[in-house]
């Protein structure tokens, strides 16, 4: 039996092959993406989601209650015109996701006020500092009468997390045309080193965690020139992989049943064998029709035997021996 309109997450540190998982299971007649295929980071990042709740219930104060608030708007706000490079500079996030992001806000926000804690007033620019002085001054304008920052206090933690998760489905359905018997695939939608945060927002969930060769890992750094990653300095990739690697939480017992480790190297070379361990792990049909271009992954798997010196491979392999897959 096919595990229904369930969420699949694809997690991975950059440049792991986590987007071949990804390409595969979106290349599946049983599932879609509500995101043209492209990355939705929205729990995740640093002003998503999770940094929301956590400034709200596990890290509470008035403070962080209220700039959490500013953050997660003025980072939506952005998000609203993000365009595919895949899909004609389409909107990723669809035309109605600000507005659903607005009204989710509304959701849960228990009180909001005017106010102007120091953190946020010594930030002020000198032309609003000014202007405000004035307006009292000569106007007779009170210290709450100014649209400069709201205070806000959250819904109960419980109204939040139902909320959350209503309108992550509004998103998901704004975004797909057909959505009956379908399961949902999303791409770097949790955190790598703390998988389990994205439980509390779905209620049908499984998450793979891809991890990948770290030569071939430095490599398409390197090729590629990332932005985030130190792929232009070989010895600061060594330092950085084997920090971010011992960062990695252990899967709890009972998650286990929940979250699945690939390794992008075998899922390309032993192909059918482990995309029959994702289907089992998924609990989808066998041998369902998919559009997976796996010849064009194998050409990429070993680019790195033949672009990186010699000097290069085997201070990897020496360095990062424990985490090699080839």
């Amino acid at each position: 039996m096919t595990y229904k309109n369930s969420t699949v997450i694809v997690t991975s540190v950059g440049n792991s092959g986590g987007g071949a998982i990804h390409d595969y299971l979106l290349s599946r007649s049983d599932f879609v993406s509500p995101f043209l295929g492209e990355e939705f980071r929205l729990i995740s990042d640093p002003y998503g989601i999770e940094n929301l709740y956590l400034n709200l219930y596990k890290n509470f104060s008035l403070n962080n209650s209220s700039e959490a608030f500013l953050k997660f708007r003025q980072y939506c706000y952005f998000l609203k015109s993000l365009k595919s490079s895949k899909n004609e500079n389409k909107l990723i996030y669809g035309k109605k996701f600000y507005n659903l992001t607005i009204d989710y806000l509304k959701n849960i926000e228990y009180l909001t006020y005017n106010g102007m804690p120091q953190f946020r007033s010594i930030s002020l620019d000198y032309n609003k500092k000014i202007s405000f002085k004035l307006k009292k001054k000569f106007f007779g304008i009170k210290n709450h009468q100014h649209n400069f920052y709201k205070m806000t206090l959250p819904v109960d933690e419980k109204i939040f997390i139902e909320e959350t998760r209503k309108y992550l489905n509004k998103i998901f359905r704004s975004n797909i045309t057909y959505f009956k018997n379908k399961n949902i695939i999303l791409d770097q939608s949790t955190n790598y080193w703390r998988p389990e945060i994205s439980f509390k927002y779905f209620k049908k969930i499984k998450i793979i965690m891809v991890t990948r060769d770290p030569r071939s890992v430095f490599y398409s750094m390197k090729f590629r020139q990332s932005y985030a990653y130190p792929g232009y300095d070989i010895k600061k990739f060594v330092i950085w992989y084997k920090e971010i690697m011992k960062r990695r939480s252990y899967i709890k017992k009972n998650y286990k049943s929940f979250i699945l480790e690939v390794k992008f190297e075998n899922f390309i070379n032993k192909f059918n064998t482990e995309t029959k361990k994702l289907e089992k792990f998924l609990s989808l049909k066998e041998d369902n029709i998919h559009l997976f271009n796996l010849e064009f992954s194998k050409k990429n798997l070993y680019k790195a035997k033949n672009n990186l010196s010699r000097k290069e491979l085997n201070f990897i392999k020496k360095e990062l021996k424990n985490y090699l897959q080839w």
